[in-house]
């Protein structure tokens, strides 16, 4: 176990998403702010990247040390009344465990409090309610989300395919609720690199979170470009797309690449990728068998039809 001390520096909160819940309508052209948006950085007291959706983190003044808002408000003593023989320590967990009230297993590099004496582990959803911990600030929505404190079968709203894993929820509202692999995707993305180059568009694609038929109609009703199938009935599903090109790509068929998500979450589009190039293989095969007929044909008219014209047009006798 390794105990978490507090830095000796004074530290800076920085915000990384000062116009949220309107930073749709303010980022999507702004090249100033990108720098804030592709932004991943290892937190000191957890190991787990600060990124542009948890919002808030602080900053030393003098040194590089990093540290979520979340993680910097956790105590680094704890009195718990599972335990109240001892006083609990803040650790980062060096083995799988368990926690002593819930049972359930801290992973390894996870914080949890732990009682050295008695050699007790509490994991943080116990101690210090954990899903206020990982609480993200995402563009899609207008209040901040929590993630489901474990793995679940569930329809994700951002791509509108079921899958099993972590889900993140408002719970001012109760929606969205959608997959830890979809609510940290990317914000711009080369579609050559989401499809393993079967792709391919010059500017990079802007994630947009709804397609409603308003502007659908507006853009004469566009296809996806990946699949060829309409938004039509997905509006509220999200979407990567090139207004300057009219370049639209649902949000899975411009995922379709199976190292995006190690949890393999994208499995579920690995059918339609196959499907995609199959058909664009037998397009070429076709294509090419043509081209290979015409050029036989070719062949046949200049070697017998051909000059068996000549020969009829020098001998008119014979006609």
């Amino acid at each position: 176990m390794v105990v978490i001390q507090q830095h000796e520096h004074s530290l800076t909160l920085i915000d990384l998403n000062p116009k949220y819940p309107h930073d749709e309508h303010v980022y999507d052209d702004e090249k100033d702010l990108i720098s804030h948006q592709v932004f991943q950085r290892p937190c000191n007291r957890c190991d787990q990247k600060i990124t542009f959706f948890h919002r808030y983190h602080y900053k030393c003044n003098q040194c590089d040390y990093l540290l979520h808002k979340s993680c910097s408000e956790l105590p680094i003593t704890l009195e718990h009344a599972s335990h109240p023989t001892h006083t609990l320590s803040l650790f980062q967990n060096e083995s799988q465990q368990k926690c002593h009230v819930c049972e359930c297993n801290i992973l390894k590099k996870q914080l949890c409090y732990y009682c050295s004496p008695c050699t007790l582990n509490i994991c943080l959803n116990c101690g210090k309610n954990e899903a206020h911990h990982n609480t993200i600030y995402h563009p899609s929505h207008r209040h901040p989300l929590i993630p489901t404190n474990r793995e679940i079968l569930a329809m994700c709203d951002a791509c509108g395919i079921k899958h099993n894993g972590v889900y993140y929820h408002c719970i001012t509202c109760f929606l969205p609720f959608i997959h830890r692999d979809c609510v940290f995707s990317s914000k711009r993305l080369l579609i050559q690199e989401g499809t393993c180059d079967k792709f391919f568009h010059t500017h990079p694609l802007i994630l947009t979170f709804g397609f409603p038929k308003v502007h659908q109609q507006a853009k004469f009703y566009p296809r996806c470009r990946v699949c060829n199938k309409s938004f039509s009935d997905k509006e509220n599903l999200w979407l990567y797309k090139c207004e300057k090109c009219r370049y639209y790509a649902h949000f899975g068929c411009a995922c379709l690449r199976s190292e995006t998500s190690k949890s393999g979450k994208f499995n579920s589009y690995h059918s339609l990728f196959d499907g995609l190039i199959a058909r664009k293989l037998y397009h070429n095969f076709s294509t090419n068998c043509c081209i290979q007929f015409m050029l036989v044909f070719r062949v046949f008219l200049n070697l017998f039809i051909n000059p068996f014209f000549i020969f009829l047009t020098a001998n008119p006798l014979l006609v």
